[in-house]
């Protein structure tokens, strides 16, 4: 760099120079030698001539201390203040206070950047000697009294030269350490925006399987339940014939037994009346009388469980439309209770407690799959608690409208979820079950289809025992999901 470069940016022009002595002539020479007064010309020419003429004019402001310890505050408070030394001049012995050595082992650990110039006339301490004392450093030179103006000059002229350069160079690896920082944060951003663009792309394959899942599964329990829907049409027809039937039987059955037992009048038992006996006790006719009736409405009874259970899976399981729709959640949990009966009906009694609504706007077949898989669950919480409390269960499914949004709860008294473990239960492929039980997936595809809808799902522990799952649903559609 050429000296004129040095005074391209004022805030790297410092001429500051401290003069550590207790010898106040020493103090007047350096002002001579380097000070705003300069040299003789004689000496301005040669060194002119010897190092430029930028140097032959340059001088320096110089603070003197007399003491170490002085030395020593004024640069801590030059440092402090922003306006450090770029130099000192430190003589060795400085009675009575810190000698030369120990004010520059204190001085260049105050400021990082300073260069100083050890000043002694004796050869009581060697270099390595100082060195013990202040360390290695190339910020430490020894110049011998007495000494030359040129070599003064020389050294204040390369000691500020080198503070320059080395607060360039860290000015430089501040601004190589800010761009590092700048586009580091930009790698960072871009990294979130592509994760961000993975998840959404996750999200919405996750959303394209459960669309095509509910989609199989509808299709196959539509065909199902119209298979099964047919012939139990055709056998409900037949056993309200057969009912209506058996009643004629009866009644024309009573009227032949009242006109037989009239004809016979107040005759002695004859062969007649010992015959139509014993065709009553072959055909065990008061038992037929008794228990077919009975027979025929607990068919009926079957018959209209199985269409209740056919109408529920064709609700339940039907495709949805790709547009959004109506949707009755309170007839919803109830095709649910009836399609998952044969998970609960044998660990817990259900009991709803359902109030009015408004209707969802929403997919009805997504959205009644998550009310199914955490029915599912809340089974399979007491199931796995039940053998070892010899109880039934409980679980109490519920419905309220909150503002503007309607509310399902689903609480069961089952084992509950630990606290350690609540935060991941609707992370993808994570479950407590049984290796070939659960695959993890069911909640997570939960989450995912109410946060599609602009609600939310949260689970929390029960009072007293188990766990309560909350769905949150807006009656009007919302594109992004909110804490319950």
């Amino acid at each position: 760099m050429h000296p004129s470069e040095l005074h391209s940016d004022p805030a790297l022009d410092n001429r500051r120079v401290l003069i550590v002595d207790d010898n106040e002539a020493i103090h007047e020479d350096f002002k001579k030698i380097i000070g705003p007064t300069g040299t003789t010309d004689a000496l301005d020419e040669f060194e002119s001539d010897l190092f430029g003429d930028t140097h032959s004019r340059q001088s320096f402001d110089i603070d003197s201390a007399f003491q170490g310890d002085v030395g020593y505050q004024r640069v801590c408070a030059a440092v402090a203040a922003g306006a450090p030394y770029a130099l000192a001049f430190v003589d060795v012995r400085m009675p009575p206070g810190m000698d030369g050595i120990e004010t520059t082992a204190n001085i260049i650990r105050a400021d990082p950047d300073i260069s100083v110039v050890i000043c002694s006339a004796y050869s009581d301490h060697s270099w390595d000697e100082i060195i013990d004392e202040v360390g290695e450093s190339d910020r430490v030179l020894i110049l011998r009294k007495p000494f030359d103006s040129v070599e003064v000059r020389q050294l204040a002229f390369a000691l500020r030269q080198r503070w320059v350069l080395s607060r360039q160079a860290s000015m430089r690896m501040n601004q190589l350490e800010e761009r590092v920082r700048l586009r580091t944060r930009e790698l960072e951003e871009a990294n979130q925006r592509v994760l961000a663009e993975v998840e959404a792309r996750e999200k919405i394959e996750m959303e394209r399987r459960i669309a095509h899942k509910l989609e199989a599964v509808g299709q196959l329990a539509a065909g199902v339940a119209h298979e099964i829907n047919t012939p139990m049409q055709y056998v409900g027809d037949n056993v309200h014939f057969l009912s209506g039937a058996f009643e004629d039987l009866l009644s024309l059955i009573g009227a032949y037994r009242r006109e037989i037992m009239l004809s016979l009048g107040e005759a002695p038992h004859g062969p007649l009346e010992e015959r139509l006996r014993k065709a009553d006790r072959e055909a065990d006719l008061e038992y037929l009388l008794e228990n077919v009736p009975q027979a025929l409405e607990m068919t009926q009874s079957g018959i209209a469980r199985v269409t209740e259970i056919v109408r529920s899976m064709k609700e339940f399981s039907h495709p949805d439309q790709k547009e959004q729709a109506p949707f009755d959640v309170n007839q919803a949990l109830k095709n649910v209770l009836v399609v998952a009966r044969n998970e609960y009906k044998y660990v817990a009694d259900v009991t709803l407690e359902l109030e009015t609504v408004p209707e969802v706007i929403c997919h009805g077949g997504e959205v009644g799959q998550v009310f199914l898989n955490i029915l599912v669950n809340a089974a399979h919480a007491i199931a796995s608690v039940a053998d070892a409390s010899a109880r039934r269960g409980e679980i109490v499914v519920r419905s309220r409208a909150h503002g503007e949004d309607v509310v399902v709860e689903f609480q069961d008294n089952g084992g509950g979820i630990p606290e350690d473990i609540r935060h991941r239960i609707f992370d993808p492929f994570f479950t407590t079950k049984e290796v070939g039980v659960g695959t993890g997936q069911g909640l997570a595809i939960s989450r995912a289809v109410i946060d599609k809808h602009g609600g939310s799902i949260v689970a929390r522990p029960a009072e007293e025992r188990g766990t309560v799952f909350c769905v949150r649903l807006p009656a009007r559609p919302r594109t992004e999901g909110r804490a319950a």
